[in-house]
């Protein structure tokens, strides 16, 4: 699929997904937004799960931009402010793609096709995110119980669907604090088994 054709067949995708909801949206009706045959539509995707992953796919690579260009410009604060700026930031995001995850959070319970795609996403994020981890010096896999995961997926449904985001980002200090905190826990915990783990092997 050309990049150009790709691009208009999500674009009118997403659309349909605001404006209907993800679960009422069908591919009759993003064929009809987009204005072209049916048999063009199908070439490139046998249903709305995977335009929904492909728009996913594309906010995690923005995302990602938005990342690296932080870590340009932020070189001087600590490890700890780093990554919760990160996490923060990117859960109080206000676009129309994090509006999308939010509605594929509310319905991934009821479709095991919709959890299966969640869980995808999931691993590409989190494995994302624990390079830049690594990246800062953090050594600790402060993703392996999945607190952070919930956590911010809280922070994002919350936001969205209550109106929380301008009250969270007015307070989002203390949202921060609680994510430092829980990483520092973790990075010790690591320390004190790596060191038990060196005194087993010497013993």
């Amino acid at each position: 699929m050309s990049r150009g054709l790709g691009d208009v067949y999500k674009r009118q995708a997403k659309r349909c997904f605001l404006k209907k909801g993800f679960q009422n949206t069908t591919m009759e009706d993003v064929i009809t937004e987009i204005g072209m045959s049916r048999g063009g539509v199908y070439h490139h995707y046998a249903n709305t799960n995977e335009m929904l992953k492909d728009l996913m796919l594309d906010g995690n690579h923005y995302r990602n931009g938005l990342i690296h260009e932080y870590l340009e410009n932020n070189q001087g604060k600590d490890k700890y402010q780093q990554m919760s700026d990160i996490l923060v930031d990117k859960s109080l995001a206000n676009t129309d793609l994090m509006s999308l995850y939010t509605l594929l959070l509310q319905a991934k319970n009821y479709h095991e096709d919709l959890e299966k795609l969640y869980q995808e996403l999931k691993i590409n994020t989190t494995n994302e995110l624990s390079i830049i981890a690594k990246q800062l010096g953090i050594k600790a896999d402060i993703f392996h119980d999945d607190f952070l995961v919930n956590y911010i997926n809280g922070v994002i449904l919350s936001a969205e669907i209550l109106c929380a985001r301008n009250s969270y980002g007015k307070y989002k200090k203390y949202i921060k604090e609680s994510i430092i905190s829980y990483i520092v826990d973790v990075e010790l915990l690591f320390s004190i088994e790596a060191q038990n783990k060196k005194e087993d092997i010497n013993f």
